[in-house]
């Protein structure tokens, strides 16, 4: 990408009366209250990308218009005596020669049309949202799952065809046209038919390959990163089953039948017939994953500008699942994309957030506050690490120890949760030490503890390999070893190598990690919780907060 989203200005659109939100380039993950103006973020950004392919002919203005009905300016601005002319204005930085260039929407401006960026731009971004995952789940028992409709709205227009065109301009020729508009007859109004059916059949020819390889794309993604907890092999298809037709030459004969885009489901081998009621939420979702992440994959388009607005996208998914979809977010697989992520979950807003780790830098965290009658603002949004950090720049060492505990007791619990391989039964206490020790057992299982103990224990990186030997020369050289022996040893030896290499010294550093959280403990955070009169030093609260930035840091690397 050469153009970064820098700068998001809004006026007087949907819930915001004046809202500035500063990027810089980064990614956004933003949480909003139910009314904060999340989604109206989303419909802005929407709304500009997809006004470059807007003809200027009231196509945009009307949003703005306040005469006009379908106008989406803000009711309570509109009722001030001098409301403010709406306006959406994102500012793009060239990331090459770092030059800012505004562009804007309004009722007298449309400054992005067919301009080459912002056209592009709109063709490479995705926007998704929960509607398209409900789209997926509505289907009543009796009814046969047809995704055209979902198609349209929410795939349509970011596909291309194998052959470079525009679907989603082929499908409004034809949907917003009349076959014969001026109601010729005889020859002319028989021409007029014929080239609308040319269209439709175009049409036609175009979308069985685009749904067919989506389909594919969709297997191949649900079996990367959903199906390893499936008792049998899932296999999903969709395909077009009813091709749109225009036949007939008269007002009397003329027929026109839409799509019809099939979801079918095999489960071993054996046919799902209605996948709405056989499958739960969850199922579903990823399914529905798999194939809108799919469509996003399938319809790549170069360009200098490319977003990734996500907006509530996996209310459907519980948080194990969602954590899956966030390592798929931030994996190479969407690395080419700016990501703006915004949800009403605070739990969500948190988890994913850790799962960032140190690649913080890159993004913006931000709180929507306030609601469409007030000025909504963007508020930078703090963890409790960060929260004790400014604390202890401002010397405040009681309050900046008890935000400390509080990453801690958040830390450790996922440590738990981590090494357990389960969730905490929700609504059960469990202190910090005994989340603690729980995971240090659990770890320790796969490391005898004795090695640990008396071997392994505090010996640093740098010493490591030098607890054997770099090579098998003494071996080799050993007189008293029979050949079987020596290359039993050396398999031994591998072994070790590979754990003091590997995953093993992760564990180790993990158990070490959280020794160290144990032994300061006493000592900081539990004075800082229970109001003991025991002084807290600034020195060891620093201590200690390195410390929790350590545990953070070790549990972000053993879960890779």
């Amino acid at each position: 990408m050469k153009s970064r989203l820098h700068h998001i200005a809004i006026t007087n659109f949907k819930a915001f009366r004046e809202f500035s939100l500063k990027l810089e380039g980064r990614h956004l993950l933003v949480y909003g209250a139910n009314g904060a103006g999340k989604s109206s973020l989303y419909w802005a950004l929407y709304t500009f990308l997809q006004s470059a392919g807007k003809k200027p002919s009231g196509s945009i203005a009307k949003y703005f218009d306040p005469a006009n009905p379908q106008h989406l300016l803000n009711l309570h601005e509109q009722k001030e005596a001098v409301p403010r002319s709406g306006e959406i204005a994102l500012t793009l930085r060239d990331t090459e020669t770092r030059n800012d260039t505004i562009y804007r929407i309004s009722q007298a401006d449309h400054g992005t049309y067919n301009h080459p960026i912002i056209l592009k731009g709109d063709l490479a971004s995705d926007f998704i949202t929960y509607r398209f995952f409900f789209g997926f789940s509505h289907f009543r028992n009796s009814e046969n799952f047809d995704l055209w409709p979902l198609f349209e709205k929410e795939i349509l227009p970011f596909c291309a065809s194998t052959g470079g065109g525009n679907p989603l301009q082929m499908w409004d020729a034809i949907r917003f046209e009349m076959p014969n508009p001026r109601g010729l007859s005889g020859v002319a109004g028989t021409n007029s038919y014929d080239r609308f059916r040319r269209k439709t059949d175009a049409f036609a020819a175009v979308i069985p390959g685009i749904v067919d390889s989506i389909s594919t794309k969709a297997q191949q993604f649900y079996d990367e990163y959903f199906s390893a907890d499936d008792p049998a092999k899932v296999t999903l298809k969709i395909g077009v089953t009813t091709t749109p037709r225009a036949i007939g030459s008269t007002q009397n004969t003329f027929i026109f039948t839409k799509p019809v885009i099939s979801f079918g489901i095999q489960i071993g081998g054996e046919e799902i017939t209605r996948p709405q009621s056989f499958l739960n939420e969850a199922k579903l979702t990823q399914l529905a994953l798999s194939v809108r992440f799919a469509a996003s994959l399938v319809n790549l388009h170069e360009s200098d500008l490319k977003l990734l607005v996500l907006d509530d996208l996996l209310v459907s998914l519980d948080m194990s699942n969602r954590m899956k979809v966030v390592d798929i977010l931030l994996s190479d697989t969407f690395a080419n994309y700016q990501k703006i992520i915004l949800t009403h979950e605070l739990g969500f807003f948190r988890e994913f957030r850790r799962r960032i780790g140190s690649s913080h830098a890159e993004w913006q965290f931000v709180r929507l506050q306030g609601n469409a009658a007030q000025n909504i603002q963007a508020k930078s949004e703090k963890g409790d690490l960060e929260k004790a950090e400014d604390y202890l720049n401002g010397h405040d060492i009681e309050e900046a120890a008890m935000f400390l505990r509080k990453a801690a007791e958040d830390t450790a619990k996922r440590y738990r949760e981590w090494a357990e391989g389960k969730a905490l039964p929700p609504g059960q206490f469990f202190s910090l030490t005994e989340n603690l020790r729980a995971a240090k057992n659990k770890l320790l299982e796969g490391i005898p503890t004795s090695m640990y103990e008396r071997v392994l224990k505090g010996t640093p990186k740098e010493h490591r390999e030098l607890l054997i030997s770099a090579d098998d020369t003494d071996l080799d050289g050993s007189a008293a070893l029979q050949p079987a022996d020596k290359g039993k040893l050396k398999s031994k030896r591998n072994d070790l190598r590979t754990v003091l290499k590997h995953d093993g010294w992760a564990k180790m550093e993990a158990v070490e990690a959280v020794d160290r959280v144990l032994e300061m403990t006493e000592r900081v955070l539990n004075p800082a919780s229970h109001g003991s009169a025991t002084p807290l030093y600034e020195e060891e609260v620093r201590r200690a907060k390195k410390l929790i930035d350590r545990l953070e840091q070790v549990l972000l690397e053993v879960q890779q």
